[in-house]
């Protein structure tokens, strides 16, 4: 049995271990990220966030959320420990939003209901390996050089992502720290040049899960003036060689549910649906029902 959430504006020592522990368990067990990477790189920062904690019956911590500061506050609940009195202790922190995995209708249902409304959906789609080959190309195709291609990586993944919510704002000091991570391989980090532009790439990431390790295409995009010539395709697919020739029988990606273009060249290489991310909001004052007014005495 678990106890009411409780939400804290800092971890103690005491509470950073155990939140710690409860990740790598939940990872171990579910062979899945327990938070995703935006919010856990701000755990291990440190960087200012509220923590929303829930204790089972003999005290031990069974749920975590994180709760970034900010218009709206964002928060994130550890897989697999969401549960609906979470929402009830984020309702009264004003405007939230509350990012979810996996999500079916009925949640939908169940949220909608207090007033808590989809505003994005992201689909996880997964395939079998290998898939077809790439088309031969006379762009020059060649591993991530870190500390050399930075800066223009950078500049080419914010222009191709302009106004994504999450994909537009990468910094240099940002795609370095993702140098740290443990699963991190420059060779698997898949640049194309034509003459000297970087006109297209492809971040591939090799993580465990249920099923054995899987390779994700994690980033991949094509510079705003390359586009419509195929790019798209030739980056995907040669991408996806890559993690065959290690030996991988199974590839994912994630993808916006309103990117319907790249939906059907991802549908047509194989991918199917595999769950959906979505990210709900909830405003205070518009779901509060207003107050009726005192009539008059006469």
């Amino acid at each position: 049995m678990l106890a009411s959430w409780r939400i804290v504006d800092e971890l103690t020592d005491a509470e950073r271990h155990d939140v710690e522990d409860l990740l790598r368990a939940i990872e171990e067990g579910s062979k899945d990220e327990a938070l995703t990477e935006d919010q856990r790189e701000r755990l291990e920062s440190g960087a200012p966030a509220r923590h929303a904690l829930r204790a089972r019956s003999d005290g031990t911590l069974g749920g975590y959320a994180i709760i970034s500061d900010g218009e709206p506050r964002k928060a994130e609940p550890a897989l697999g420990t969401f549960d609906m009195d979470l929402v009830a202790s984020l309702e009264p922190l004003g405007t939230v939003s509350l990012l979810l995995r996996p999500v079916d209708d009925e949640l939908v249902a169940r949220l909608g209901a207090r007033g808590w409304l989809p505003t994005r959906a992201v689909h996880r789609l997964w395939m079998t390996l290998p898939a077809e080959p790439p088309q031969p190309t006379e762009l020059v195709v060649r591993a991530f050089r870190p500390g050399v291609d930075d800066q223009a990586w950078v500049d080419e993944n914010n222009a191709a992502f302009k106004g994504h919510p999450t994909q537009a704002d990468m910094t240099v000091e940002r795609l370095r720290t993702r140098f740290n991570a443990e699963w991190f391989d420059p060779e698997g980090f898949l640049l194309f040049f034509d003459g000297d532009q970087l006109v297209a790439s492809n971040w591939t990431k090799i993580h465990p899960c249920a099923t054995g390790d899987v390779g994700e295409i994690y980033v991949i995009s094509v510079a705003p003036d390359a586009q419509g010539r195929g790019l798209g395709r030739l980056a995907v697919l040669t991408g996806l060689q890559y993690l065959a020739d290690k030996g991988l029988g199974t590839a994912e990606l994630f993808v916006e549910e309103t990117n319907r273009s790249a939906y059907r060249l991802y549908e047509s290489l194989g991918f199917r649906l595999d769950s959906r991310v979505v990210e709900f909001l909830y405003d205070q004052a518009a779901a509060s029902p207003p107050r009726p007014r005192a009539r008059r005495r006469r």
